[in-house]
């Protein structure tokens, strides 16, 4: 772990108001808030930028009324927002932050959309895990679903950014080219490396290590980056081997130097998915699951907060994608934990779906369909005719992923699940399906279908399964202060001088998780961070 420092030697220190570390979209939402307020601002980056916003689908959870809810025929606002967001996010944040969060919502999309971020109203609110390129707004969570459909009225709250596939690139573009029309300075290839506090505990600047302005040096950092980037996730050894000449590189040509912050220092640098030493300590379940993210996801920034003293909770908290669709046919059939009992309604969103196998059960499950289901699926994704992600999985899963058999008491067997307990759970769903009762666990009508046409399939929904991965990121981090976003000690009081955003931070997806919530809670922290920084170095 970095331990903080107070003081380093060398030549005299660089000064600005405010230092931001990370130019993701926390980090440019925050850069962009100081910057406008006023501030002297330093944005860094260990890398080139971008971090798993750049990476992402380009969701942003966002609603309370907006235009694009609006043209698609739905009435919202802040507090039917507010009481939906309260079953996903149960207590990681206090009521005050949520609200501020709901509140704020549409201030926050109109700063987007005054960057250029492209939301167009298109009229169109489908139910997907993923929309078509030209929907811009969908149900990106369970709100269809019960309980959460209960207590708020329901309205779609994915705001999705124009383009073609998924569009994170786009909206970190338009980020960047914000950042970039401002006086903010970026230093980017400049690793944060330890926090500098003076003798009351406060955050006065940090130690950097950044690489000479040499182009040949350069290029190789941001092609082992590149590699590392796309590797980590798909090849890991390769990613390793890239992130150590990577270190290596920096180790040998880095320079360290000391930067001050009059107002404080705004840690933005991201999860640590890809730190497997602390995913070992902190969430082992998810230790063979598919890391998603950046390479930058390395937890530096919430190891160099808890060096100053900054607490930190939900480090056991990961979100783990297990969407059984498309092909909508899969959620059809029975999703049940290895002693053949149901888990959950099949219509909830992935992540949710990914909790309850992780938390509730071990980290294992399987998806048991009939031959019928399988003649639908085959069929759903011939008619689709798109090749993606999700429609090769469901064919990688039907053809190696799966375990065979005439009977579901075979099929118990073939699983290892206790005897007679598979076929107990199938003939109560079949009943319910037959007689058209309402399903105790929420599932619609529409996907109530009798299993009873073998032969009958498990498709194995291990969180490690190899060949249907889920891509799985940490939510969990340093604790802040909800008005402010301020590092907290243990004992609950600020560590002045310093703040927290994005996953670097606890914050309103470190709880549960629906499309769009991380991103959303990078442009509302980000800028309360940056706004509470900037004010702090003017006084």
């Amino acid at each position: 772990m970095p331990t903080p420092s107070s003081s380093h030697s060398g030549s005299e220190p660089e000064i600005y108001d405010v230092v931001v570390v990370g130019f993701g979209g926390a980090g440019a939402c925050a850069a962009l808030e100081a910057s406008a307020r006023g501030a002297k601002v330093l944005l860094l980056d260990h890398y080139e930028g971008g971090g798993a916003t750049e990476q992402s689908g380009g969701i942003v959870y966002l609603g309370g009324g907006s235009s694009q809810q609006r043209a698609a025929g739905y009435d919202d606002d802040s507090e039917q927002m507010y009481r939906y967001l309260r079953y996903e996010v149960a207590d990681a944040v206090d009521d005050a932050t949520l609200r501020s969060y709901c509140e704020g919502s549409l201030d926050d999309l109109a700063f987007l959309e005054q960057l250029g971020v492209p939301f167009p109203a298109r009229g169109e609110a489908p139910k997907t895990s993923y929309p078509a390129d030209d929907v811009t707004l969908y149900f990106s969570g369970n709100e269809l679903c019960p309980p959460y459909r209960d207590g708020a009225r329901t309205a779609p709250r994915g705001h999705r950014v124009l383009g073609r596939g998924l569009t994170g690139n786009v909206l970190f573009d338009h980020l960047r080219r914000g950042v970039e029309a401002t006086d903010v300075e970026v230093r980017r290839r400049c690793e944060a490396r330890r926090l500098i506090t003076d003798e009351t505990g406060r955050v006065v600047g940090l130690v950097v290590r950044s690489l000479p302005d040499d182009a040949g040096l350069m290029r190789r950092h941001r092609i082992l980056a590149q590699i590392a980037s796309l590797a980590i996730m798909f090849a890991p050894p390769l990613g390793r081997w890239a992130k150590a000449r990577l270190e290596a590189l920096e180790q040998q040509h880095g320079r360290e130097s000391e930067i001050r912050a009059r107002g404080g220092v705004i840690l933005c640098a991201g999860g640590f998915v890809f730190n497997r030493r602390m995913v070992r300590e902190h969430a082992p379940i998810f230790e063979r699951a598919m890391p998603l993210g950046s390479v930058g996801d390395d937890g530096s920034g919430i190891e160099m907060g808890r060096a100053v003293g900054g607490a930190v909770r939900r480090m056991d908290r990961c979100a783990a994608w297990r969407f059984i669709n498309p092909p909508v046919a899969l959620t059809h059939g029975v999703l049940v934990d290895p002693e053949g009992e149901r888990i959950g309604n099949e219509e909830l969103y992935g992540a949710t779906l990914g909790s309850l196998i992780a938390y509730e059960h071990g980290g294992r499950a399987r998806l048991i369909i009939d031959e019928r289901i399988k003649r639908r699926i085959l069929r759903e994704l011939w008619d689709s005719r798109k090749i993606n992600f999700q429609s090769v999985t469901a064919l990688l899963s039907l053809t190696f992923n799966r375990d065979k058999a005439r009977t579901p008491e075979i099929l118990a067997r073939l699983c290892g699940m206790p005897r007679g307990t598979l076929q107990r759970s199938l003939d109560e769903y079949n009943e319910i399906a037959r007689q058209g009762l309402e399903d105790p666990l929420g599932k619609s009508a529409g996907a109530l279908h009798p299993l009873d046409t073998p032969p009958y399939y498990a498709i194995i929904c291990d969180l490690n399964s190899r060949w249907f991965p889920a891509p799985t990121f940490t939510q969990g981090g340093l604790v802040v202060d909800g008005a402010s976003g301020e590092v907290r000690r243990e004992d609950g009081t600020g560590i002045p001088g310093l703040y927290a955003a994005g996953r670097n931070a606890v914050g309103i997806a470190s709880e549960s998780y629906v499309s769009g919530l991380s991103i959303g809670d990078c442009v509302f922290a980000g800028r309360r961070a940056g706004r509470h920084a900037s004010t702090a170095a003017a006084t």
